[in-house]
């Protein structure tokens, strides 16, 4: 005789999510990570929410070249520099380095200054042709002191600038040498003289610059590498015309050849270092003048990668840059990871800079695809904001200006009327496969904004296509909670999506416990 069998009560089990890490790319993520994302942002962290909108557009450039903030906005357009909407000079048709010293902004490869104080414009290197008989002679007896006379000739230059002197008959001041004392014809370097001679012709004196890959500033100089000569050169101090200047004084300008692999990928001055980038090498130069400059080689260090020397940035003093298969920070000392969330994607080129404590970097990654990243760098986050294709950024007494693709001037953040698509994308969510285990019900826990729309898909297992299973549009500003109802399944994913202002707050699972008899209940 068999005894009647008891059915036992389900079990549930109850979970809530209320801390959202945001973008992670990786094959396995928790349930908190999104393995997809549009135009969300860490703004209400814990929660997670859609961005705030740019600003309004300000201008359309037909052709950029560059931007840059020094007491206001500079940009070039086809080939006018502009300073605050005003043209200011003629530069030419090629893409810009533009680097601020004192009151000037300094632009390569054009090699001219702009002064943001005066409107003034100077170009860097000069020249001056003997047009008139020039006359060799010592100031005094037995002097080193040499005056060279001619008609123009100090006009061109500064006092201690450092010239250089080609075309003369005594073949011994065909060298660099710095002008002592000036007036507009005549000028005095120091030489070695036994009698005074003139000439009638063929005399040259240059102010050159060299050509350069990237230039920074650091503590009043530029400086600057050049691929091609393998070298690092410092300007003169406070003086950015002057890069020859060699008289064996802490003023001095400095050059070192370097032997590294590789050509240079980006400059950057940081925690009182220069440091120069290739692919796989970091250069650093310590010091404070030229007697005691010191240049360290690290390698193999992760550097930046070719064609993202745009993407070197300062977040709230932390160094970050994009190498060549990771985003890394640099501390002095050695580079870190902080893209092991993203770094899947290969990214090959790209623009960043900072706002509001995070890293916003433009980027392309291995498929052609750009895309605006975001790093919450006191998070430690990463979300992924639209399609930007952004090919110039600087930040400027707190507003992140960018150009983008389409020539089209704004600020990242703004007041622009813009309709947000936003999406959010888990990834796979296993608690299905769990012995006895299924889940019952998910529960979106959302503010939503009037006007704003949110809907819910799911895909289960290998099944390529998704499935609407719920919809909502707010008509009040108000806390909604939307329930998921997920089918029995092995593994399944979840897809949130809408337009307007949304915040997920929270995530509830009611998790069905089974019994070994009967499985899942």
């Amino acid at each position: 005789m068999r005894l009647p069998f008891l059915r036992t009560a389900a079990q549930e089990q109850r979970k809530q999510i209320g801390q959202f890490l945001g973008l992670n790319k990786n094959l396995i993520i928790n349930e908190n990570e999104f393995s997809d994302m549009q135009n969300m942002s860490s703004d209400r962290f814990p929660a997670i929410c859609t961005r705030r909108p740019r600003g309004e557009i300000m201008k359309a450039l037909g052709k950029p070249h560059g931007l840059f903030h020094k007491n206001g906005l500079a940009y070039v357009d086809g080939t006018k520099l502009y300073y605050k909407d005003q043209a200011v000079t003629d530069v030419t048709d090629t893409d810009k380095i533009m680097v601020g010293i004192g009151a000037y902004i300094v632009i390569w490869p054009d090699k001219i200054m702009y002064n943001t104080a005066d409107g003034t414009v100077m170009p860097l290197e000069v020249t001056w042709t003997q047009s008139a008989t020039a006359t060799f002679a010592l100031t005094t007896t037995g002097s080193t002191m040499v005056k060279i006379s001619s008609t123009g000739i100090g006009k061109t230059f500064e006092r201690y600038d450092a010239v250089t002197i080609s075309g003369c008959t005594d073949a011994a001041f065909n060298r660099t040498t710095v002008i002592q004392e000036k007036e507009d014809n005549y000028i005095i370097v120091i030489g070695d003289l036994s009698a005074t001679f003139t000439q009638a012709s063929g005399l040259t004196l240059k102010r050159t610059v060299p050509d350069m890959d990237y230039v920074c500033e650091s503590e009043n100089r530029l400086w600057g590498c050049s691929s091609a000569n393998h070298e690092i050169y410092a300007s003169k101090l406070g003086d950015p015309t002057n890069w020859q200047a060699f008289e064996g004084i802490s003023t001095d300008s400095y050059a070192v050849t370097v032997g590294s692999d590789g050509d240079f990928t980006g400059c950057i001055s940081h925690l009182g270092y220069v440091l120069f980038f290739k692919g796989d090498t970091i250069h650093k130069v310590f010091g404070n003048k030229p007697s005691n400059y010191q240049v360290t080689t690290s390698t193999p260090m992760r550097g930046v990668a070719k064609g993202c020397e745009r993407t070197i940035c300062i977040v709230n003093e932390t160094l970050l840059y994009v190498s060549r298969d990771d985003v890394c920070s640099f501390d002095g000392a050695q580079p870190e990871s902080i893209g092991e969330a993203i770094k899947s994607l290969g990214f090959d080129a790209g623009v960043a800079s900072h706002y509001n404590g995070k890293y916003y970097a433009s980027l392309r990654d291995s498929a052609g695809r750009w895309g605006l990243y975001v790093f919450d760098l006191g998070k430690g986050l990463w979300h992924k904001e639209d399609s930007l294709h952004a090919l110039y950024m600087a930040y400027g007494e707190g507003e992140l200006y960018c150009i983008d693709e389409h020539g089209n001037l704004f600020t990242i953040t703004g007041d622009r009327q813009e309709v947000i698509q936003w999406s959010l994308e888990s990834g796979d969510l296993i608690e299905g496969s769990v012995e006895y285990k299924h889940v019952k019900r998910l529960m979106y826990n959302m503010i939503i904004t009037p006007g704003a729309e949110v809907n819910a898909y799911i895909r289960y297992d290998d099944d390529p296509d998704w499935k609407k299973i719920n919809t909502f549009t707010a008509r009040s500003y108000r806390t909604h909670i939307m329930t998921v109802v997920p089918g029995r399944c092995q593994r399944y994913r979840i897809r949130l999506d809408g337009i307007g202002d949304v915040t997920l707050i929270a995530l509830g699972k009611v998790i069905g416990q089974g019994s070994e008899l009967h499985g899942s209940l």
